[in-house]
Formats: C-alpha cells, structure tokens, sequence
C-alpha cells in the first residue's frame, strides 16, 4: 500500500467520535484504522510498517486542507494533495446533514452530538470561523474531553489562530490520560507556526523524558512477565524534536537528534533519511546523498518510494 492512500486514508476527517456518543444521527462517519504489516522499533514498540512512513510523512509536511484536499508542502517546497475535492453530490450531503445539526440545535442549542456534528460538518465544508465558534460552544459543555479540544486546536489552525490552536491542544493533553502523538504533533505545529520553537522543544524534551520514565516501567513489567507496550514509538518524538530545532534554526541540535536516533536504532531507516533532508536543505548534498542511500537500504519496499521523494533534487 503506498504512502499516498495511507495519507489520503489517515487524513480525511478531522476528528473520531466515541460509541458512546452516538444518538439520533448516528456515529459520524470517522475511518477505522489501517492494518498493515507489523514491524518492532525500538524498545517494546509495535507499530504498523505503512503507519511508520505515514508518521515520517506527517513530521516533515506541512499541512494544509484546501478546496482541493488535503495539501502536504515538503521541505522542498513541493506541493502535493492528497486526497480529492468534494463533489458536487458530498457537498450536497454535507450540507443536508449540516440542515439536520442546526435543526437541533435550533431546540436544544447545547446538545453535544448536534455541537459536535455541526463542527466536524463544517469543517469538512471548509467553514472554519463557523466550526470554531461551534467547538467552542462543544468545549464549554465538554471541557475535559481531550477529541473536542483537539478538534478546536485543528479548525483554529485552518484558521491559522496558532496561539489559540497551540492552547487548544494543551488543554487536550491535559485531559487526555495517555501521551498521544497526533496530539502532540498537532501542539508542535501550532507552536512552530506561531514562531515559538523553543516552547515546541521543551514540549518534546517534557515528552522524551516521559517515555524513558514509561519504557523503565515497561522494562520491570517485562522483567516480571509482563506484556505492556509503549503507545507512542520514541522515534516520532525524535523526529518532531529534530524538526523543531530545524525550524528554530538550531541546525547542530537537529543532526545531533538524528545521530542519536541512527545510533539507537541503526536499522530504521528514519534517522537517516531525516538526516539527508536537513543535510539538502543546507546545501550539503553529497553528505545527503550518503544518508539517503541508507535510508533506502534500511526502508521497507512500501517506503522507499518516500525515500525517493525526498532524495531527488
């Protein structure tokens, strides 16, 4: 499965609602997970090979959704979509069940399946300052559920209210009872984009020591045979800190990150391929080359076409 369905896949909506919220409309529609080969990196982390290069994906893009879906800008400036543009008929279903939302909420403006539907309905139409203010109505009734905030931090990043959005996710990550990557990747952005790279690199240096401290636990739960798992693969941390010093200009800081990730993990073909990226984007393009050789050498067959991606000049 190449890299562009699981984008296209993991990012068509913005949010997931819980079974337990479902009412007169029904579960809103939000896409199951992926299954894909699983593969073991690092320390007692298990992750899905095809999730793996998505992740890579989503560290070094910036994202975008436009009329024409959703938008990936590579280091290299690149512009790719990834995904489809609503046809006339989604739009048309959309805003029929858009009608049904405010229909409620026209009786009982503080539902939270209307609140919420509205939101994620107009959000995919697009409609974010309306979205936002409907989130934030959500978000007074549901103030420690962690999807709603996220969901705001999201719609206020459309709407490129990157304080708001970065206040947002921490609020959902104050309420969420585990570390969540996409969280935390979602906060990493808000900040980098509201010119913030060192708050972005304390919030990932808070989050590596976090995992060290959980993969401790998990060592002396293994040790008394026990089967726990870390829920966050260390090397995406990595990969956001390396990306956030290279936003905060802190280039030797970024290839350190990276040197550290190739020595812990020589077999992953991530750190060296996010070694040759910093590398090409400074001009060092032989020493890039090297890198992504490796990278290729090292990448799954669904992932070396990532590689080649980000190789080309």
């Amino acid at each position: 499965m190449d890299e562009l369905f699981f984008l296209h896949y993991s990012g068509q909506h913005l949010s997931r609602k819980k079974a337990e919220e479902e009412k007169e409309f029904g579960a809103l529609d939000y896409d199951a997970p992926v299954e894909s080969e699983k593969k073991t990196i690092g320390l007692g982390t298990k992750i899905g090979v095809g999730v793996a290069v998505v992740v890579f994906g989503l560290v070094f893009c910036s994202w975008r959704l436009s009329s024409l879906g959703k938008v990936c800008v590579s280091p290299t400036e690149e512009t790719e979509v990834v995904g489809n543009k609503l046809s006339e008929e989604e739009k048309s279903t959309l805003q029929s069940r858009l009608e049904q939302y405010e229909t409620t909420l026209s009786t009982s403006p503080k539902d939270p399946t209307a609140l919420e539907g509205a939101g994620v309905t107009l959000a995919e139409l697009g409609q974010y300052t309306r979205a936002s203010s409907l989130l934030q109505d959500l978000a007074t009734e549901k103030p420690s559920d962690p999807d709603v905030l996220r969901l705001l931090g999201e719609v206020k990043y459309e709407l490129k209210d990157y304080e708001g959005s970065a206040a947002a996710y921490r609020l959902s990550a104050m309420a969420s009872k585990d570390m969540n990557f996409e969280l935390l990747r979602g906060l990493t952005n808000a900040l980098l984009a509201a010119k913030k790279p060192d708050e972005a690199v304390k919030v990932l240096l808070d989050a590596r020591e976090r995992l060290n401290a959980e993969k401790s636990d998990i060592v002396k739960a293994d040790n008394n045979m026990g089967t726990e798992q870390q829920k966050v693969d260390p090397i995406q941390v990595e990969l956001l800190l390396g990306k956030a010093y290279s936003d905060g200009g802190r280039v030797s800081d970024a290839v350190a990150v990276y040197d550290q990730l190739i020595s812990s993990y020589p077999n992953d073909f991530r750190g060296y391929l996010a070694k040759g990226i910093i590398f090409k984007e400074n001009g060092r393009f032989g020493d890039a080359e090297r890198m992504f050789i490796q990278a290729r050498f090292f990448a799954p067959e669904n992932a070396k076409a990532l590689v080649d991606r980000y190789s080309k000049r």
